[in-house]
């Protein structure tokens, strides 16, 4: 997919979006900021770097110094099967000589402004790593609205080189509304309060409604499964449920966690009267709040979190007094889901 934007000068610095040409210096900038570390091992491939840009799946935003050098970056990309007008924002990287120099706020900003609306984003989501908050505070800073916590979702061996970390990594989960989509969700009852919350504090304009369908009776489960073997995480998206769904996301979790997944992950569509009867399925089978995703299929997706090991969540650095609360409530769930499915 070919775009134009037009450059930035930021302090002597161009802010610009990748070039083919780029590719081998993004590679360059991962491996200054992670070594050999970084999950997904395809972004040290310059060649599928530049065919994930071509194909509209993955945008890179680069700073550039007057030689030539690039010291920045921050992306927006997508799966394949999420709704194409949700990006997620992330993988910021500065080299360590270059920080402090507002780059993280400068890349969000442009691909706010100047990429979204070229590429026809409709939302942001993105995950700001809990063993800093300075991620946190940029993003807060451009605006947007935290709406849950993933727990665990990055490697620890991602922060050898910087040696950041102690263990996995946590993320605060946010949306930036570039364009509202107002809808009717179904709000799960465990959920319902603290989701309203959610709502209210990114000041969304949603009908809420009480989920009290039972699941469907018939038909089959229709989902999108994505695993990422080196960040030991399963992403699951559920479409639409079926009789089957339960023991389609049991055996799912069995063949991830046989693959050595010890982060699994479910999002279900809010926009369905069964949103509540599949939340408490996914309750009994050990699968606790995670975050409010606006748009991941085009309407609202709640997304689920189950752990294979415990969190110590003393090493998590959380910036506001609303994701403290979140993770208040997130570790709370977790004690009751996990207490559900220790029961069966």
């Amino acid at each position: 997919m070919t775009i134009h934007v037009t450059p930035r000068d930021y302090e002597g610095y161009k802010i610009r979006l990748m070039r083919d040409a780029d590719a081998p210096a993004v590679v360059a900038l991962y491996r200054a900021v992670y070594g050999e570390h970084f999950p997904i091992k395809e972004m040290y491939d310059p060649q599928f770097i530049i065919q994930q840009q071509e194909e509209g799946l993955m945008y890179r935003v680069l700073a550039e110094e007057a030689g030539g050098k690039v010291v920045a970056h921050h992306a927006m990309f997508r799966l394949a099967e999420n709704y194409r007008g949700l990006y997620e924002g992330g993988q910021g990287m500065v080299y360590p000589e270059y920080r402090g120099k507002g780059f993280s706020n400068v890349l969000q900003d442009y691909i706010g402004r100047e990429l979204a609306s070229a590429v026809g984003v409709e939302e942001f989501w993105g995950e700001s790593v809990t063993n800093h908050v300075m991620m946190q505070k940029a993003a807060l800073y451009v605006g947007v609205k935290e709406t849950g916590i993933e727990l665990e979702v990055m490697p620890a061996e991602s922060y050898l080189a910087e040696k950041s970390a102690p263990g996995r990594v946590g993320a605060v989960v946010c949306n930036l509304v570039v364009k509202e989509k107002p809808h009717t969700v179904y709000l799960p009852a465990p959920y319902a309060e603290m989701l309203k919350k959610i709502y209210d504090n990114g000041k969304r304009k949603r009908q809420f409604e009480t989920s009290a369908q039972p699941l469907p009776e018939g038909g089959q489960t229709r989902y999108a499964d994505t695993f990422i073997p080196s960040a030991s995480l399963l992403r699951l998206s559920i479409f639409e449920a079926g009789k089957d769904v339960g023991a389609v996301v049991a055996g799912l979790v069995e063949k991830y966690a046989a693959a050595g997944a010890v982060v699994l992950q479910v999002l279900l569509p809010l926009d369905k009267a069964w949103s509540g009867a599949l939340t408490d399925l996914l309750n009994r089978q050990g699968f606790f709040f995670a975050a409010l995703v606006a748009r991941w299929f085009d309407t609202d997706g709640l997304m689920l979190q189950r752990l294979v090991h415990p969190t110590n969540y003393d090493e998590m650095k959380i910036h506001s007094d609303f994701a403290k609360e979140m993770l208040n409530f997130i570790i709370q769930d977790r004690v009751r889901a996990e207490s559900l499915s220790a029961r069966k």
